[in-house]
């Protein structure tokens, strides 16, 4: 019975036989990206469980995140609560076999890969900050998906736009808020000699979208970076494999 796949899924698909195993179909895949994400999970998973295959497991597990990049973006501890949360509100379609070791082992193959893509403090001090772009590269090195409250970090640069170092936590908060003032920002911009700043925060949510109180942090952000003669780049708000530029949402209003 040839399995069911949905959307661009579905056109990884093309050419390859439903009939074939996960590994099978990274074998005869002319290249890993035409693997369908379920299949990779699954490859990592090995196994399925008593009445469920291995492939439909994987689905499943998609299913109860969302996307694969949720399921990269979790520790051990959340892959467990989600599935209990699942199996709770989905009887008919439960997650069998991922008990603690399970969910460690999985946990531990994503940590891996997101250590290897990760910049080291030797790049990092190498980088040239031109956009949100190459600053989220920076960010996304001291960002922990896995960590359930907001933390707020400065990266100082140079006249080149170049990081001096790498980013600075500032501040630690909550899961819904981060006790953050301005002048402590540029305490550190200040201590590192600073030229230009760029600004980031997460959300443990994994949503990026900014709130009115980001806005409203921007704006005294850029009122003291005025006063400092520091260039105020931008200010991210992370998510989980994502980010949101508020320069670029706002227009660079707030910026000039």
């Amino acid at each position: 019975m040839k399995p069911r796949v949905w959307g661009e899924e579905a056109k990884r698909f093309e050419g390859l036989s439903g009939d074939l195993k996960p590994r099978e179909l990274m074998e005869r895949a002319a290249d890993m990206s035409q693997v369908p994400d379920a299949a990779l999970l699954a490859v990592i998973l090995k196994t399925g469980a008593e009445g469920v295959d291995v492939l439909t497991l994987a689905r499943r597990l998609v299913d109860a995140f969302g996307s694969v990049k949720a399921v990269f973006s979790s520790d051990w501890r959340g892959i467990g609560r989600r599935i209990a949360a699942w199996n709770e509100s989905h009887p008919d379609r439960p997650i069998k076999g991922m008990g603690r070791v399970k969910c460690m082992e999985l946990a531990a193959a994503f940590e891996i890969g997101r250590r290897w893509s990760r910049m080291t403090p030797e790049e990092i001090r190498s980088l040239k900050v031109t956009d949100a772009g190459s600053a989220w590269q920076a960010f996304a090195s001291v960002l922990d998906p896995a960590d359930d409250k907001e933390n707020l970090w400065a990266l100082p640069l140079d006249n080149k736009n170049v990081p001096l170092c790498e980013p600075v936590r500032v501040a630690r908060g909550t899961a819904a808020t981060v006790p953050a003032y301005a002048r402590d920002v540029f305490k550190e911009a200040l201590r590192w000699g600073a030229v230009a700043l760029v600004v980031a925060h997460n959300h443990p949510s994994g949503d990026p979208a900014p709130g009115a109180s980001d806005l409203a942090f921007t704006e005294r952000l850029a009122a003291l970076a005025k006063i400092a003669g520091i260039r105020l780049l931008d200010h991210l708000v992370l998510g989980h494999g994502s980010f949101v530029s508020l320069r670029e949402r706002s227009g660079d209003a707030i910026f000039l």
